[in-house]
């Protein structure tokens, strides 16, 4: 097995007294097997754009290392039978196109929205490549037909030119890294996927967080905030008709009396409402309530009245530790996103920011994806501002209609594999300390 290295070495520098040695950059190949390294044609490229043109030893060496990462992503890729790098396998690096160079852009910028690497680290990567396809273009390394472009940059007084960016080009598709980290807006929904995003997200947090499953459920099909969720008691879900209805109340008194801070506990309106009610939220429903009989049973709960608890603590949750659990879900929902290659849902979620809050807004277009007018919206979301005579809207309208939404939802979920998430959810009770 080979891989692509960088190396350091010596070369030779006459002058008229004495010889002498100056440190050079070099590109190389390691056989695994022996562990030797021998030199690679490749190293030309370092000789040619950067230690012939007077480049720093820093450049050299940067530039290198970025080609040999991106030659083993290519190996690794062809190793794995990647339909995209097959044709390497045969015609080896002169079969290399934009397309491979694309698709290593794209996978750099992923881990970029994953924050596992920094954008203008990822903006360097490319400017390497790009100067280094120039190169194997201008050497007929390979064949592919693209443009060898140039662009010019104004400085004030002087100007100079630089390569065009071949992987930017809508007919490859490349995802590029975010100009900065804070240029995403907030934001409010899941768009047209919000129905199969919403049951994805929920599923993620049955397994990996099952304390806030039902709270999630909730805001989602309930429209609720962080802080209504958490003021929940178990006496606060009503029971009518084929309807769970939340009272939603302050309960900072019954709960939270010994927290200190509480700008994360208050609940901002008062009411009682009405859930999008569906088989996914009735079946975490009563596995929420099996699980709190079972601390309870166990003597793990310390405040009797409480619907979310801490299974580490006993006691009930608090706004900070919902939120911090909530990102642990949206990080995992980001991460599956990317692994099963949903890039435009997975570009929506990640280039902007979102947390609890989302949940009130996907629940805001379920009812207006069913056809409830602004009114009906405003009573079923429990707003408080609205004109007095929105009071005598037919709230039994609003209800009826909700049909279709449950339906949607129910549909949604019945193509998840409830197998695993039920597994999953079994054992993270059993090891209840």
């Amino acid at each position: 097995m080979k891989r692509y290295v960088v190396r350091e070495y010596n070369l030779p520098q006459l002058n008229d007294e004495n010889e002498s040695y100056f440190p050079a950059i070099g590109i190389g190949v390691r056989d695994s097997t022996t562990n030797i390294i021998l030199p690679s044609p490749l190293s030309n490229f370092i000789k040619t754009n950067y230690r012939n043109k007077g480049k720093s030893l820093s450049s050299q060496r940067n530039s290198a290392y970025a080609v040999t990462r991106f030659l083993n992503y290519v190996d690794d890729n062809v190793k794995s039978g990647d339909e995209e790098f097959k044709s390497l396998r045969i015609e080896g690096l002169s079969g290399l196109s934009l397309i491979h160079g694309s698709k290593y852009i794209s996978s750099l910028s992923m881990r970029s929205r994953k924050q596992q690497l920094n954008s203008k680290y990822i903006s360097n990567q490319i400017h390497y490549l790009i100067d280094f396809y120039f190169w194997l273009k201008k050497q007929t390394i390979i064949k592919d037909d693209f443009e060898l472009s140039y662009k010019n940059i104004n400085r004030g007084d002087y100007s100079y030119s630089v390569p065009s960016n071949p992987f930017d080009d809508i007919e490859l598709g490349t995802i590029f890294p975010r100009q900065s980290e804070h240029t995403g807006k907030a934001l409010s929904d899941f768009g047209r996927n919000r129905y199969h995003l919403t049951v994805k997200l929920i599923n993620i947090a049955r397994m990996i967080e099952p304390e806030i499953a039902l709270g999630v459920c909730f805001q989602f099909f309930g429209g609720l905030r962080r802080s209504e969720v958490i003021n929940l008691t178990l006496n606060s879900i009503k029971h009518q008709d084929k309807t769970l209805i939340l009272e939603v109340r302050d309960n900072q008194e019954l709960l939270f009396k010994d927290v200190k801070n509480s700008a994360h506990l208050q609940v901002k309106n008062p009411r009682n409402q009405l859930l999008l009610i569906n088989d996914l939220m009735n079946e975490i429903y009563q596995s929420h309530l099996q699980n709190i009989n079972y601390l309870v049973k166990e003597n793990k709960i310390n405040n009797k009245h409480a619907l979310f608890i801490s299974k580490r603590s006993g006691n009930p949750l608090t706004g900070k530790q919902y939120y911090s659990k909530f990102m642990k879900v949206k990080k995992a929902l980001l991460s599956q996103l990317s692994q099963e290659e949903s890039t435009q849902d997975y570009l929506l979620l990640s280039e902007n920011c979102w947390s609890t809050h989302i949940g009130r807004g996907v629940f805001t277009n379920f009812l207006l994806d069913i056809g409830l007018n602004v009114t009906q919206v405003a009573i079923a979301r429990g707003d408080k501002n609205i004109n007095s005579s929105l009071a005598y809207v037919d709230e039994r309208t609003a209800i009826a209609t909700m049909g279709i939404a449950i339906n949607s939802i129910r549909e949604a979920y019945q193509e998840t594999n409830k197998t695993l998430i039920q597994k999953e959810h079994i054992e993270y009770w059993k090891d209840v300390k």
